[in-house]
């Protein structure tokens, strides 16, 4: 952007003013667009957060540790057209009865009602914070963003994470898009917001509300949902997945679900992004892939700085955490997953000294579909075909693994489409079309990564270390794998084509089996998951033939 961000711009337009538009009456003070210093002392003051020893700004968001993945809404406005077309026509509506939460339709009554709660909340609550910035870096991705929140803490938390603007740029700004943000303010059981928190977005009057909820995730990934929802109506690309650029310039993108590694794997090169993308596939030849955002968010669970330096490094005075774990003198620790194993941080970019300053990269010669498989069958690294990245692509795949939730003895397989259904409104042909559109144009190389597990699932199985798998992915995004057959064979059950040798990484490790001491047992798991793949496929709609035969099934 070019422009230094100011710390405190409230002198460019009366506070209350910009709240007044949506019924918003504070009986205290309106601030907009503070700075680290001042939202650190209104946190504190109001007892909203606390200061960790290493300078980092913690809240508690119990009981809600994590996304509310079935109270997230859009407002079934029958009348809302996008070039002629309506909301049943565009977006893959999800059905509870199906025990499918994604993408739920909300009656438009339901909204105005816990809208009027929100605002009547924010007018009531004393101080609200406004924070005023954009989502996206280029011309066409860019959207003019304002959360408003009686929290001091969010309202850093939405700084950290946006794009900044000048003092010229809020001279005379105006929001593309609100974010209302009331966690105070729960739903009730008429509401039927399948409990306290409640998420809805109204594409109509381009407005997101949010109670029931601190969990910061939340503000991000609903303008994530929003831009998932626009760009790909207008031929551009958005993926839930982070990029990172070698030192020779070549570009890779990095597409997982949490817990498969991203931010983190984004963060090996020069990252450019770690979580939400940009991709203007005909876009300038400088900034094909482009950054969301300004920040990035990061779990912390099991942090090691000889592991994850960048992130590690990054969590200090104006960062926000979340749940982590401390004792009486504010000292963390992140194996203690007592709170929980989603401890959670949010940080500027130019906190990670390494990351590209512009968030802006060429076309991707390579993209890496990130999975943590749980029942140890997928190898660290697979090339796939144009059809086999497109089923992993609409498939989503990872795990979740015994001892995550009650009740888990066995690893369980979640489908995630795009490996990010819950903020991919529209129905799967818009994404897939303009992935295959990508690599049709660019000569994209699609690979498996996988960072979970290898061998039987049983006591004492290690991960795929993170250094190897930083190693695999500089090597691809690199052009440092040899290409020829000879350095690949071919595994019939996951039609995958699984290198023999990668630069930095143990030749053993790269072949699955060779962490099974029972040919037998690894066939019947492996073709165990591959049926469920082929189960989980089949529950798509308006997926190709050519891309069904091109996934995993059992042999």
């Amino acid at each position: 952007m070019g422009k230094q961000p100011i710390e405190d711009a409230s002198r460019f337009k009366d506070g209350r003013a910009l709240v007044a538009e949506y019924d918003i009456r504070p009986s205290g003070l309106v601030y907009r667009n503070l700075g680290v210093d001042a939202l650190y002392q209104a946190a504190v003051q109001r007892r909203q957060a606390e200061v960790l020893a290493n300078g980092a700004l913690l809240q508690d968001t119990t009981p809600n540790v994590g996304r509310a993945a079935k109270s997230s809404f859009y407002v079934r406005d029958p009348e809302l057209r996008f070039d002629g077309k309506g909301l049943d026509d565009l977006i893959a509506w999800g059905d509870p009865a199906a025990n499918q939460y994604d993408n739920l339709p909300i009656d438009p009554a339901v909204y105005q009602r816990l809208r009027r709660r929100v605002t009547q909340h924010l007018s009531s609550a004393g101080d609200v914070y406004v924070f005023d910035g954009f989502s996206g870096r280029t011309e066409r991705s860019r959207l003019n963003v304002r959360v408003v929140t009686d929290r001091a803490a969010s309202a850093l938390f939405a700084r950290n994470i946006f794009l900044r603007p000048s003092a010229a740029e809020l001279v005379d700004f105006e929001p593309g898009w609100t974010i209302l943000h009331a966690p105070d303010v729960e739903a009730e059981p008429a509401d039927g917001t399948n409990g306290k928190p409640f998420i809805i977005t109204d594409l109509a009057g381009r407005t997101t509300i949010i109670g029931g909820t601190r969990y910061h995730g939340q503000i991000k990934k609903s303008i994530f949902c929003v831009q998932n929802f626009r760009l790909p109506l207008e031929g551009v690309l958005t993926m839930h997945a982070g990029a990172s650029e070698g030192k020779g310039g070549a570009t890779a993108i990095h597409a997982g679900l949490s817990g498969t590694g991203k931010t983190t794997l984004s963060n090996t090169g020069y990252p450019v992004a770690d979580d939400q993308i940009v991709v203007e596939i005909d876009g300038d030849a400088d900034a094909i892939v482009s950054n969301m955002e300004g920040g990035q968010y990061a779990k912390t669970e099991s942090l090691r700085r000889d592991k994850e330096p960048e992130t590690y490094d990054a969590i200090k005075y104006g960062t926000t955490a979340e749940n982590i774990w401390r004792d009486a003198n504010g000292e963390v620790d992140y194996d203690n997953a007592s709170i929980t194993a989603n401890g959670r941080v949010g940080y500027p970019l130019d906190f990670v000294q390494s990351a590209k300053p512009s968030g802006m990269a060429g076309a991707p010669a390579n993209i890496t579909f990130l999975t943590a498989d749980g029942f140890g069958v997928l190898p660290p690294l697979a090339r796939l075909t144009v059809e086999g990245g497109m089923f992993h692509f609409a498939c989503g795949f990872t795990s979740k693994m015994p001892g995550t939730e009650k009740g888990i003895t066995e690893p369980v397989p979640t489908f995630s489409s795009f490996f990010g259904k819950p903020f991919m409104p529209l129905k799967p042909a818009y994404y897939m079309n303009l992935l295959a559109k990508l690599i049709a144009k660019h000569g994209t190389q699609v690979w498996l990564v996988n960072t979970g597990w290898l061998g039987p699932n049983r006591p004492g199985r290690g991960r795929v270390d993170i250094l190897a798998s930083k190693a695999i992915i500089n090597a691809v995004r690199d052009g440092r794998v040899d290409l020829d057959d000879s350095n690949f064979w071919y595994d019939p059950i996951f039609k995958l084509h699984v290198p023999k040798s990668v630069p930095g990484v143990d030749d053993a490790l790269l072949d699955p089996r060779n962490a099974w001491d029972d040919a037998a047992a690894y066939r019947e798991t492996a073709n165990k998951l591959a049926g469920i793949f082929q189960d989980a496929i089949g529950k798509l709609p308006e997926v190709p033939q050519a891309v069904i035969d091109a996934g995993p099934a059992p042999v």
